[in-house]
């Protein structure tokens, strides 16, 4: 069995099934109660709990048992493997995501040198930068975010390099590498002015780079101060304000000719990074 939601008695809410991201699999449940026999799960699953009231839960393993409260802001992290009889009482609402073992160890070796990796099982446990990516992507199932697959691959990222850095297990030898050249970064922002309208992958930036993805993004944030994801914003967001001053395109056009999934998601990632509205930057 891949996933313990196999199990459960009601389908997911949402489930980003469906879409096949790359080693990630986001669901959101709500159910009355949840009683598991001992089984098996292949891949690794992050529990985030987002009710409000409290939930008792318990769990089996060997000779032991384990029983905590578990409250909105708390995690579980329970790696693929052999698990015993888990009983939750009272209602749960939880954001289920579950990571597959070879994209994250795979994710952990491209950076590091390693003698051994594995994830730390941990019952009950706080992270508030997990809550928020988890909350996000899950977002982002039924929302699709103005950059596509390229947000989807930075959330990601981000999610397996904290759990990677915090809650796993490893010996390491870290591999300092150089700072990108300036012909790569040249090289980058002409794929971007070739194609400003179309969505920009970290796969694709990190290929101009000939470089993995995850030391491609560790170089890049070392060079440039930012992460590629905050670059290809900040570089689409200056070209608009190009584009505004020289006021021959309608808002809906540049839109458009930045690659933005609509008008209203351009409003918006221009206020954010601008602190004014597209249209109140034309006027100004």
């Amino acid at each position: 069995m891949k996933y313990d939601s196999e199990m459960y008695a009601r389908p997911a809410l949402v489930s980003s099934a469906a879409l096949a991201w790359p080693g990630l699999r986001v669901e959101r449940h709500q159910l009355d109660s949840v009683e598991l026999p001992a089984h098996y799960h292949e891949q690794h699953l992050l529990l985030l709990h987002q009710g409000t009231a409290p939930v008792r839960s318990r769990r089996q393993q060997g000779g032991y048992v384990e029983e905590a409260v578990f409250q909105a802001g708390d995690a579980g992290l329970y790696p693929g493997g052999e698990y015993g009889a888990v009983t939750c009482s009272g209602p749960t609402d939880t954001i289920h995501l579950y990571l597959d073992n070879y994209y994250l160890e795979n994710l952990a070796r491209q950076g590091m040198d390693l003698t051994h990796f594995g994830l730390r099982d941990r019952y009950k446990f706080e992270d508030a930068l997990l809550n928020q990516l988890g909350r996000q992507l899950l977002s982002a199932v039924g929302a699709p975010h103005a950059l596509g697959q390229f947000y989807i691959e930075a959330l990601t990222n981000a999610l397996c390099c904290q759990l990677i850095e915090h809650h796993a297990t490893y010996e390491r030898r870290v591999a300092h590498g150089p700072q990108l050249p300036n012909s790569v970064l040249a090289r980058i922002d002409a794929y971007l002015e070739a194609h400003a309208d179309a969505a920009v992958t970290l796969d694709t930036m990190a290929e101009l780079a000939n470089l993995s993805v995850f030391h491609f993004a560790r170089r890049f944030k070392q060079t440039t101060g930012a992460s590629p994801y905050q670059y290809v914003i900040s570089w689409k967001i200056k070209r608009a304000q190009q584009l505004l001053r020289a006021d021959s395109l309608a808002i809906a056009d540049i839109s458009d000719a930045l690659g933005f999934a609509s008008p209203a998601h351009f409003s918006a990632a221009f206020k954010r990074s601008v602190g004014q509205s597209p249209r109140e930057f034309q006027r100004s």
